[in-house]
């Protein structure tokens, strides 16, 4: 797309944004050009390393208003003194992203179920028959791919802050479920364990719906997604009974 062209004796109208909305507006930008690739199907061995941010400006200068002074490396540069920082960045956002844009829906989810008295196990599978927001998913499908091809020591700096969040909040969820069914937790299990085998799952079931969305969308007579018993019997499998109470 060609910038467009001021009239006749218009000047330039140069903004002064502050450091964090430019920030912001850069990674915004970034993001959506990584999920457009994904969406069209680009087949790039790692997204990330190939995101520059003058692809990022030019994309953004593409869209400026008529009159508007198009936005310069050196505001970019100011921010991430090199690329890697840039991309750094741009993956921290990426991983926080897709931590818990979920959360409030599973909650809320759980709670009416348990409201409505039903066994713990159908709570469970409660959580896997809503349908899921197409750019969330692919966000978790980007968020994948970055952590399979991006060096496993940046991803591990990029999602420390987002795991912290996800194990406490998720992790509190499922502990409600698991108090609610009576269960506890197994000798020698933790919560982690749990959310990770959770996270695994969801992670695998969204990399074969992208391939093969029919096996994803298989249910059972009740009409009930098959991939939701799967992640009833993993909680269940780490809980056992607890004694009962006098």
């Amino acid at each position: 797309m060609t910038p467009p062209r001021k009239a006749a004796g218009q000047a330039e109208v140069r903004r002064r944004r502050p450091r964090e909305q430019t920030r912001e507006m850069l990674l915004l930008e970034a993001e959506a050009i990584l999920l457009a690739g994904l969406e069209q199907g680009d087949d790039v061995v790692n997204p990330l390393a190939g995101i520059r941010v003058t692809d990022v400006l030019a994309s953004l200068n593409a869209k400026r208003e008529a009159g508007e002074a198009p936005m310069t490396t050196g505001a970019a540069y100011q921010i991430w003194p090199s690329q890697t920082e840039f991309q750094d960045e741009l993956l921290e956002r990426i991983m926080h992203g897709v931590a818990l844009p979920w959360l409030d829906e599973v909650r809320a989810a759980a709670r009416a179920a348990m409201d409505q008295g039903v066994a713990m196990r159908d709570v469970l599978i409660s959580l896997g028959q809503g349908d899921a927001d197409p750019r969330v998913q692919a966000e978790l499908s980007l968020a994948l791919g970055l952590t399979a091809l991006v060096a496993p020591e940046r991803v591990r700096a990029a999602e420390e802050e987002a795991n912290a969040q996800y194990l406490r909040e998720f992790g509190a969820v499922l502990a409600e479920i698991i108090e609610y069914g009576g269960r506890k937790l197994a000798p020698g299990v933790a919560m982690s364990d749990v959310v990770w085998a959770v996270e695994a799952h969801a992670a695998g079931m969204n990399l074969r719906g992208r391939s093969h969305p029919e096996v994803v969308a298989r249910t059972d007579r009740q009409g009930q997604r098959l991939s939701s018993w799967a992640l009833a019997s993993m909680v269940e499998g780490f809980t056992v009974e607890q004694r009962s109470r006098k």
